[in-house]
C-alpha cells in the first residue's frame, strides 16, 4: 500500500515534524492529568499545556499554528479536561493573537513567547475561576489571589523547557528551504 505513496522530503520531515509536536502534547497532557493533578505544588494545580499550545503556535505563525492550537484544545476538552469546552474558545484565540503580535510588534525571542504564554495561561485559567464562581459556586473569591493566581506564576516554570523543544522541532525541515 505505502508504495504508491510518493511523498517528498520536505512533505516527510512535514510529518516528522507535526508527529513530534503530536507526541510533545500528549506527553504534556498525561503530565499535567496523572502527575501534576495529584500533586499539588504549593497548594495549587500546575497547567502547562496551554502555555505549550501557545509556544507551537507562535513558532509556527497563525495559521499552522492556529489549527495545531484548535485540535489541541479540542483533544483538551475531549480527554474529560475541567471545564475544557471554555478551553477550546480562550486557548486558540489566545495563542493564535500571540502569533499575530509576536509576528508583527514584538520578536520570535524567548521572552516575548514568555509574555503570551503567561497572558493566555492566566486569561484561560481566570475564565474558568469566573464560570466556577458564577455558574454554581463551587470556588471562594479569596482563591483567585490564593490558588490561581500562584498556579499560573508556577506554571511558568514550565516556559524554558517547552520554548526549546518547540524550537527545536521547529527546525525540522527548515535547512533545506533555505
Amino acid at each position: 500500500m505505502f508504495k504508491y505513496i510518493h511523498l517528498t522530503k520536505r512533505q516527510w520531515q512535514g510529518i516528522l515534524k507535526w508527529s513530534l509536536y503530536g507526541t510533545l502534547s500528549f506527553l504534556v497532557m498525561l503530565l499535567q492529568t496523572s502527575v501534576l493533578a495529584k500533586t499539588p505544588v504549593l497548594g495549587t494545580k500546575l497547567a502547562p499545556l496551554p502555555a505549550l499550545i501557545v509556544c507551537v503556535c507562535v513558532r509556527e505563525g497563525p495559521e499552522k499554528g492556529g489549527l495545531y492550537a484548535i485540535l489541541a484544545s479540542l483533544i483538551w476538552c475531549f480527554s474529560g479536561a475541567d471545564f475544557g469546552n471554555l478551553s477550546v474558545a480562550v486557548i486558540p484565540v489566545g495563542a493564535m493573537l500571540s502569533a499575530v503580535l509576536c509576528r508583527a510588534v514584538l520578536t520570535l525571542r524567548f521572552v516575548p513567547t514568555a509574555l503570551c504564554c503567561l497572558a493566555v495561561t492566566l486569561l484561560n485559567a481566570a475564565a474558568i475561576f469566573l464560570f466556577k464562581l458564577i455558574l454554581p459556586p463551587t470556588v471562594a473569591l479569596e482563591n483567585f489571589w490564593r490558588v490561581l493566581l500562584p498556579g499560573v506564576g508556577l506554571s511558568m516554570v514550565f516556559v524554558p523547557l517547552h520554548y526549546g523543544l518547540v524550537k527545536l522541532i521547529g527546525r525540522i525541515g527548515v535547512q533545506d528551504a533555505l
